[in-house]
């Protein structure tokens, strides 16, 4: 005798969409799909050509800015020569004139060039006797050089 078996109608497996599967296909094997490594992140053809050019374009914007900041180093050390160079002329005139400035040649060129002598044995004069009454200022008030024209003749000068 012959037994039948009632067909179950067949569902098709979709390994996305969990509890698609059928009770008796769980104890088989089934394929599992790779892991993909990385970010997991899918791009798309437009998208990569995008960051390409981007990032082309930032490259080339370095290389500009380095090719820039090359040329003014060139303009900063031409600037640095030049520095030195008024520095070092600085110090120069500061010698010339500390070297104009020196008792020696100032005394030599006054007896050489201008004919100058140099001044004998140096005198001070002091009054023996105060100064006679008529020959002080009239009393105008009182101002700022009266006080010192009346005790000058009273001073004695000092070296």
């Amino acid at each position: 005798m012959a037994t039948v078996r009632p067909t179950v109608p067949t569902v098709p497996v979709d390994p996305r969409r969990p509890g698609t599967e059928r009770p008796e296909d769980r104890r088989h094997l089934r394929v599992v799909r790779p892991r993909r490594g990385g970010w997991g992140l899918r791009l798309s053809p437009r998208t990569g050509v995008v960051l390409t050019v981007g990032a082309f374009g930032a490259l080339f914007a370095v290389a500009a800015t380095h090719a820039l900041l090359i040329e003014q180093q060139g303009r900063v050390d031409e600037l640095d020569g030049r520095v030195a160079a008024e520095q070092a002329r600085y110090q120069e005139l500061r010698l010339e004139v500390a070297r104009l400035k020196s008792p020696d040649r100032v005394r030599r060129q006054a007896t050489e060039d201008l004919g100058m002598v140099p001044a004998g044995e140096v005198v001070w004069l002091t009054p023996d006797e105060p100064a006679p009454p008529g020959d002080e200022p009239a009393d105008e008030g009182p101002s700022p050089d009266t006080s010192a024209a009346r005790v000058k003749p009273y001073l004695e000068a000092t070296p």
